[in-house]
């Protein structure tokens, strides 16, 4: 409930603020007039994309954590969103559809780690993410260094994860992949959480945990890779959601209703001070997203030493 009112109230900050401050009554005739161009067109697609993206990640997230038993295997950590990052960029240098190459680039690189991790446990599953994220990375940027001037100037623009050109196209599309992998998680949520209880205890209530564990993977490849698509990559807001959305709500593991909600919060207050920090020039979501979730991570990493690799 709490994360829920956050939300809408982080959602108007964002739609009356920026360097024309608007009234709540501007607001709310802004939302039902088509001709607005101040709100249909510059604000509400952008606030749109914000909560759909920032819940993608914020559920990806959770899901991969519930997965794991590890608070650190998230899709920005374990080379996902890397991943995702160079199936767009091949995508868009060749020319094609970019649809689908962020979702491809994702699952490939999440079908990796899971290959190369097999049997290793956790830490061995976060190392072999960061080493293919870096490699995904490294990749990336020899396409750019061979790509024609305009697509690279296209593509540091998105690899920024700016939001400033956020349409409704894209939200829409951004927001059929959140329904989707919300709806599944009603199906298996309950599942999900008894995994931090082990494999035993899962068999022993009927569930089977290898088929579970590919559904699983394939909803946080097409949430991550939606999201990636729509934004761009950005780092730490997969990994931040859930701890904090559990340390607001005191919700059990994973989790996941409250990591999607935190996921939104956060990505809403990062665009809207990447918006008011500086609102001459287009200051990267990604870059304040970084300011909020850096800290945390370092923070995370000094009070769980012994835990954070379970």
């Amino acid at each position: 409930m709490i994360l829920s009112l956050a939300m809408l109230v982080l959602a108007y900050v964002a739609l009356a603020g920026g360097r024309e401050w608007l009234s709540p009554g501007q607001v709310w005739a802004g939302l039902w007039n088509p001709d607005d161009f101040l709100i249909q067109v510059l604000r509400l697609p952008r606030v749109l994309l914000a909560i759909g993206a920032g819940m993608a990640l914020g559920l990806a997230g959770a899901l991969m954590q519930g997965l794991t038993r590890n608070t650190l295997a998230t899709p920005d950590v374990i080379g996902l969103v890397q991943g995702a990052s160079l199936g767009h960029v091949l995508v868009l240098v060749a020319g094609g559809p970019p649809l689908w190459g962020a979702v491809a680039g994702a699952a490939l690189a999440l079908a990796l780690v899971s290959l190369l991790a097999r049997g290793q446990g956790a830490l061995a599953f976060v190392l072999y993410g960061i080493g293919v994220g870096a490699t995904a990375a490294a990749a990336t940027t020899v396409v750019l260094q061979r790509a024609p001037d305009a697509q690279v100037a296209q593509a540091m623009l998105w690899l920024s994860g700016s939001l400033s050109r956020a349409d409704m196209a894209t939200a829409g599309l951004l927001w059929a992949a959140v329904a989707v992998g919300l709806l599944a998680t009603l199906g298996f949520g309950r599942a999900l959480s008894t995994l931090w209880l082990g494999d035993e205890l899962t068999l022993a209530l009927g569930i089977n945990p290898a088929r579970l564990n590919l559904l699983v993977l394939a909803l946080v490849a097409m949430l991550t890779g939606a999201a990636v698509l729509a934004v761009g990559p950005l780092g730490f807001l997969a990994f931040t959601a859930a701890p904090l959305a559990r340390a607001v709500t005191g919700a059990e593991p994973p989790a996941l209703l409250p990591a999607a909600l935190m996921g939104a919060c956060l990505l809403v207050l990062a665009d809207l001070g990447a918006r008011l920090l500086a609102p001459w020039v287009s200051l990267p979501t990604g870059l304040l997203m970084a300011l909020i979730g850096a800290p945390y991570l370092i923070f995370f990493l000094t009070q769980d030493r012994r835990g954070m690799m379970r």
